[in-house]
C-alpha cells in the first residue's frame, strides 16, 4: 500500500493463531467498504506458538495487512502503543482479535470522527463475559471514573476510535500508558460513546488474555501512575488528625490535672491515635517520595519492536 490510508485498524495478538484466520475474514469486507482505504496492523505481542505464521499468511492474501513484531510479550496496552505508533491512518481504531466486538461496527465508531469528535469510546451492551467478569469490569469502570473525572460508561471495551494526533500523543505519557482510555479522554477535546454488540468468545475453551490478577494489576498501575496526588492527600489529612488527636490529649490532660475524672485514660487513647496517625502521615511522605523515585529511574521500555513486517517483504 503506498496510497496513506484513511483508518487503521490495530490488533493486538498474543498466541492466538487459531483467531487470525476468522479475524481477518471478520475484517476484510469493513475495510473494503471504508472510503478513503483501510489498512490492519496486527501486533504479534511475543507469540510463542504459530500466530506469526498466520498473520504472514493473512498478509500474503491481503497487502492491506501489516505486522508489528514484539521482542517479548509487553501486554496488551503496550501493544496498542507499538500499534499507534506505526499506524499510517488518520483514524485509528482498536480491536481485540477474539471478535467478541464485532468488526462491522468500526464505520460507526468511525463517523463521530468525521465530524469533530477525538475519541470514540465503545460501550458493550448485553455482555458476553461471566458474571464475575463484568462486575469486576463495572466496579474498575466505577472506580476509574470517580477517581480520574473519566466520564465514561466502559473504560474496558476494546472497540475504540481516536484521531491520529490523539493516538500519537499518548507516547508521551510514559508509565500512564499502561492505561490508554483514560489518558487518551485527558488529552481528546471532545468524546462520545457508541454502543457496540458484544459476543460470546469464539472458543468456549478459550480465556481471556487477562486474569483477574492481571486485571487488578493493571488497575493499581493505573492508582499509583494517575492519582500523582493520593500520598499528598493522605499526609495532609493524617497530619491534621494528629494535630487534632494531639490537642485532644493536652485537653484530656489538663482535665486529669483539675481531677476530671476518666480524663486520664482518654489522654492515653487520644495519645496513642495521634501517634498513629502521625505515623500515617509518615507513610505518606514516604509514599510519595518512593512513586516520585520510581517514576524518574524506570528505564523499563514500554515495548521493543522486533521488526516491522510490511506487504511483500522477504524474512
Amino acid at each position: 500500500m503506498t496510497v496513506r490510508p484513511l483508518v487503521s485498524v490495530i490488533v493486538p495478538i498474543f498466541n492466538g493463531a487459531d483467531l487470525v484466520s476468522a479475524c481477518q475474514a471478520a475484517l476484510s469486507p469493513v475495510l473494503d467498504g471504508i472510503p478513503g482505504g483501510a489498512e490492519v496492523i496486527y501486533v504479534d505481542d511475543g507469540s510463542t506458538d504459530d500466530t506469526f505464521d498466520a498473520l504472514r499468511a493473512a498478509q500474503a492474501a491481503d497487502t492491506r495487512v501489516r505486522i508489528v513484531e514484539l521482542a517479548a510479550n509487553f501486554g496488551q496496552h503496550a501493544a496498542f502503543t507499538a500499534g499507534f505508533e506505526h499506524a499510517r491512518g488518520r483514524y485509528l481504531v482498536t480491536l481485540d482479535a477474539d471478535l467478541q466486538c464485532d468488526p462491522a461496527d468500526i464505520p460507526r465508531l468511525i463517523e463521530p470522527l468525521r465530524h469533530g469528535y477525538d475519541l470514540v469510546s465503545g460501550i458493550r451492551r448485553n455482555r458476553k463475559d461471566p458474571t464475575a467478569r463484568q462486575l469486576f469490569s463495572r466496579v474498575t469502570t466505577a472506580l476509574v471514573t470517580k477517581l480520574a473525572g473519566v466520564p465514561l460508561h466502559d473504560i474496558g471495551c476494546p472497540l475504540n476510535a481516536f484521531t491520529e494526533d490523539v493516538a500519537r500523543s499518548l507516547g508521551a505519557f510514559g508509565e500512564l500508558r499502561r492505561f490508554l482510555k483514560p489518558v487518551a479522554v485527558r488529552v481528546a477535546r471532545r468524546v462520545t460513546e457508541v454502543e457496540v454488540q458484544h459476543r460470546p468468545r469464539p472458543d468456549k475453551r478459550r480465556t481471556s488474555s487477562y486474569s483477574v490478577t492481571g486485571l487488578v494489576r493493571l488497575f493499581m498501575d493505573f492508582f499509583v501512575n494517575a492519582l500523582g496526588d493520593v500520598f499528598a492527600w493522605l499526609f495532609l489529612l493524617a497530619s491534621g488528625m494528629a494535630a487534632l488527636l494531639a490537642a485532644g490529649a493536652v485537653v484530656m490532660l489538663a482535665a486529669r490535672v483539675f481531677g476530671a475524672g476518666g480524663a486520664g485514660t482518654a489522654a492515653l487513647a487520644m495519645g496513642l491515635l495521634a501517634v498513629q496517625a502521625a505515623l500515617m502521615a509518615l507513610f505518606g511522605l514516604a509514599g510519595d517520595y518512593v512513586q516520585r523515585i520510581y517514576r524518574q529511574s524506570s528505564g523499563r521500555p514500554f515495548f521493543l519492536v522486533r521488526r516491522v513486517h510490511e506487504p511483500g517483504a522477504t524474512l
